[in-house]
Order: C-alpha cells, then structure tokens, then sequence
C-alpha cells in the first residue's frame, strides 16, 4: 500500500552501498569497542536480570546512534530494511490501496485496479477502521499502512466503513502491488496535472512517457504536485527537473563533512517540456529530493511554489549494508539548491501561501495566469464557491448575514484571493499579507489593525472558523459586490506583480 501522507518518516535523498574503511576505522574506535565489550559481556555473565545478548547488542546500537541526536542515522534490521527498499520502489506485498490521513479514520484515496481491494469492492473514500479484528482510529498512517502490508499469499481481515454508516468486513489476500510513482491528466485550459508520490529508480522513465504524451498536446501550463513526497532516490528527482530546464544546468550540489562539493546533472535525454507557465505544490510532507526539484525550479525562475512550507530535510544519507545483517542508514552530506540554499530546518516558503487542501489545486490555476486579477464568487443559492474559473467546495464554508451585512471566511477568502494567513502566537493574533496589503487582527479585542490603522471590528466565530464582515475586506482592496444570488470579490495583488513564468536567463 502507497501511503499518501508521510509514507516515509525519514527518506533516504539517494541510495547507494557505501563502502567502510574498516581499517582506518579500528585504529581510531579500537579503544572504545573493547570497553563496550568489556561492560557488555559483564552484563551479560553477571546482572540480575540475565539480559540476552541481542537486548544488550540493541542497546548498544541505540546508545550509539541516539548519542548523534540526528533523527536520519539508524539501524534497519532485515525486515524493516526490506520494507524501507520496497517503499522506496512502490513495489510490496499488500491489498492495493492507496491511503491518506483522515479522522477518525484512514480514508481510501485511490484503488489500484485488479488488485485485491479492488475485486473486494473497495471504493474511493471508504474508510479503514479496523485490521485483523483491531481499531485503528487515531493511529498514525504509517502504522496502520504496516498492518495492511504483508507477504504476498498472506491473508488480511479489513473492516470498512462507507459514507452512509454502512461497515462490512473482508478478508483479502495479499499480492505484489507495484504502485505507479506518479498519475497525470490534463485540466481544462489545456493545463497539465502531474502528480509524483515518491521518486523511485523507474520514476524518470514514467515522466518521459508523460513529456512525449505532452508534446502532443496544446500545452498552456503545467502543475506539478509534490504535496506529501517524502522523498526517494536523489538522482530521480535530478532527471525530472532535466525535463523543465534546460541541458548543462545543475539541479543540486551536496557537501560532505570534509567540505567536499559534489554537482548533479540530469542524465539521459527525455523530450523536454514545452516552456510554459509552471506551478508546483507543495507542503509540510513534502521532503528530500521532492525539496530537491522545488528548490531548483524556483531557483532557475522556472516555477512557482503553492502550498504551504515544505518539510525541511536538506542533507544526504546513504545505506551501508552490513556483514552481521540489516543495513546502517546514515547521513553523510548536505544539499544546496543551484543558489547555494540550504533547506534543512527550514524548507521552501511558498510565493503563495494556501493551507486549506480544497483551494490548493485552484489558487495553482490561478497562479498559471499572474495578469490576471484574483477572484472568488460564493454561490449563496447552492453553496459552493468559484476561484478564478474553478468551482471549488469550499471546504464546507458559506458566508452568513446575522444582521444584514455579509460576513464571510476569513482564511478561505484571503488565501482564495491570494493572501498569506497565518497565527501570529506571540500576538495573539491573525495576520494575513499579500504584498504591501496586511491585515492584523486580534479576535478577542476586537481590533483590527489594517495599513497602520486600527479599526474596530465584530468577527464572528462559526463552527470553530473564524468570520469577519464583508467591510473588513473592502478595507485591504478587495472588491465586493452581489449580484444575482452570488457574492463576488475581486483583488489585483499590490503592483500587480508577475511571478516568472519561464527560464530567465
């Protein structure tokens, strides 16, 4: 099963078998290793409690590795370095779905056809509820998608609960599922939509199928969906951003503890995309040589980042395998962006800040066309929303009128307009910007403080959401007017600035 959100906690930038100097290393760790023998092999003849000697080996390797305080580094005993290569590789034994977070319960996102679930009669937006007889509510993804996967020919009992409040059981029989590493369509507009999940070995192979599909068409933009990539192979990351840029350019430049640089190049010679407006999304999960491709195409100018900050993973690991078994995970670089940046801890900012998921794939298609103005329209009579052209859900919000005046959503309208929103902790307070129009907002002192100015404000609290009244809005430039049942706003961003639409040179 491919795991949607975070399959990986820790992803590997590259894989490769690292050889050890094994003699340089006992001459400078000889001392050491005889004093954790001496203490091990006491404990084990001596203590009260008899520990075994694969507890105290364990302890050791922990001890060790915990002593870097560098999450990346650890031990992958046989099974669990088996089922980290299979992930790396969309390639396991399990039903055939693909997963993402929800509450309570894990919900079914896509099903592979011919697959166990699917010859189940598992559908898109089931959810999972319990496993082998044993509830699943508020358990991490990543456990739950290691309950569902097994060897092939092992047996799996699923209860599923379906929209309506019906629930049924199946016990499956699990297969080898290769997940396909990424999924594309085209939108209308002749807008392509490219998602990748994971970079695997075969992943640039799968885009050059997508970049010849492509040339075919009338290719106006593309959007390219990095949103919960964990990661995977470095040098598929490399190939595909080749597709974008042009030959020669370097896409990432690693740095190893000695100083040492090392260059990354796109390999082979894929139909290259047409030069077209890009935007790529992104967010909290997406990491490592996801980071990679975003960081180098916002560093060439050659796409705009949507979304939300991304994770943040800047350095390199490498797979050591290791003659007792299992294999040492360990990092050995960091990575810079083509511009020299360094993302670990920090991750890529977006140019346009959209946390809420049901506006994410809209505000990218608005990003696709930056002379044009931004635009939102409720739909008082049959709920729902348009951004730009795009009718949206709304994420289940509508404006209200208690008292005769319109008070809508404030993070979907400012993000569905182009605005960043944000929690300012310390004040206490909302604060949202969009080039030199800001809005700062204490909710419970019914302040707002908008172009230097404070103005008194009466927001409303609607299940859990936060309404201000259509006023506040008008206040920061944006357009408000209704017209025949529906609610429309409109806003030209400060300067009417242009985001990079193709290669600058």
């Amino acid at each position: 099963m491919l795991k949607v959100q975070k399959l990986l906690l820790v992803v590997l930038a590259f894989l490769f078998l690292w050889p050890l100097n094994r003699v340089q290393a006992a001459e400078e760790i000889g001392e050491g290793t005889a004093k954790v023998k001496e203490i091990m092999e006491y404990l084990y003849q001596y203590h009260l409690l008899r520990p075994r000697a694969e507890t105290l080996v364990e302890g050791a390797v922990e001890g060790l590795l915990g002593k870097l305080g560098d999450p990346y580094t650890e031990y992958l005993p046989e099974e669990k370095l088996r089922g980290f290569t299979e992930s790396l590789e969309g390639e396991y034994g399990g039903i055939g779905v693909e997963l993402e977070a929800a509450y309570p319960y894990p919900r079914v996102r896509k099903v592979f056809p011919a697959s166990p679930a699917g010859r189940a009669g598992l559908r898109e937006g089931d959810c999972i509820a319990r496993v082998e007889g044993e509830d699943v509510a508020g358990l991490p993804l990543p456990e739950v998608v290691n309950r569902l996967r097994g060897p092939a020919g092992s047996r799996v009992e699923v209860t599923v609960r379906r929209e309506g409040g019906v629930e049924f059981s199946v016990t499956l029989v699990r297969e080898v599922v290769r997940a396909p590493s990424l999924e594309w369509r085209m939108l209308p507009g002749s807008v392509a939509y490219i998602k990748i999940s994971y970079f695997a070995s075969h992943t640039a192979e799968e885009f050059s199928a997508v970049a010849a599909a492509l040339k075919k068409e009338q290719l106006k933009g593309v959007i390219l969906d990095l949103q919960d990539n964990p990661g995977g192979y470095l040098q598929a990351a490399v190939d595909v951003a080749g597709f974008f840029l042009p030959r020669g350019l370097v896409v990432v430049v690693t740095v190893d503890r000695e100083g040492r640089r090392e260059e990354y190049y796109p390999r082979g010679g894929g139909p290259a995309l047409p030069e077209v407006p890009v935007v790529v999304l992104q967010n909290g999960g997406t990491a490592s040589a996801a980071e990679v491709l975003a960081g180098a195409l916002e560093d060439y100018r050659r796409a705009v980042l949507v979304g939300s900050r991304s994770y943040g993973k800047g350095v390199v690991q490498a797979v050591v395998p290791l003659k007792t078994g299992g294999a040492l995970k360990i990092t050995i670089a960091r990575y810079l962006t083509p511009r020299g940046r360094s993302l670990e801890g920090s991750g890529l900012v977006p140019a346009r800040q959209v946390s809420l998921p049901c506006l994410v794939l809209a505000a990218a298609r608005q990003e696709l066309y930056p002379e044009r103005p931004r635009t939102l329209a409720f739909d008082l009579r049959g709920g729902g929303a348009w951004v730009g052209t795009e009718r949206v859900a709304a994420c289940g919000l509508a404006p209200v009128s208690p008292g005769g005046e319109w008070y809508l959503p404030l993070r979907f309208t400012l993000e569905a307009l182009g605005f960043g929103v944000r929690w300012d902790e310390e004040g206490g307070r909302v604060v949202a910007a969009r080039g030199e129009r800001e809005l700062a907002l204490a909710p419970a002192e019914k302040l707002a403080l908008i172009g230097g100015r404070q103005v008194p404000v009466e927001p409303l609290w609607v299940d859990g959401h936060l309404y201000l009244p259509s006023s506040i809005f008008t206040r920061l430039g944006i357009q408000v007017k209704l017209e025949g049942g529906r609610l429309e706003l409109e806003f030209w961003p400060s300067g009417r600035e242009e985001y990079p639409r193709t290669l600058l040179n």
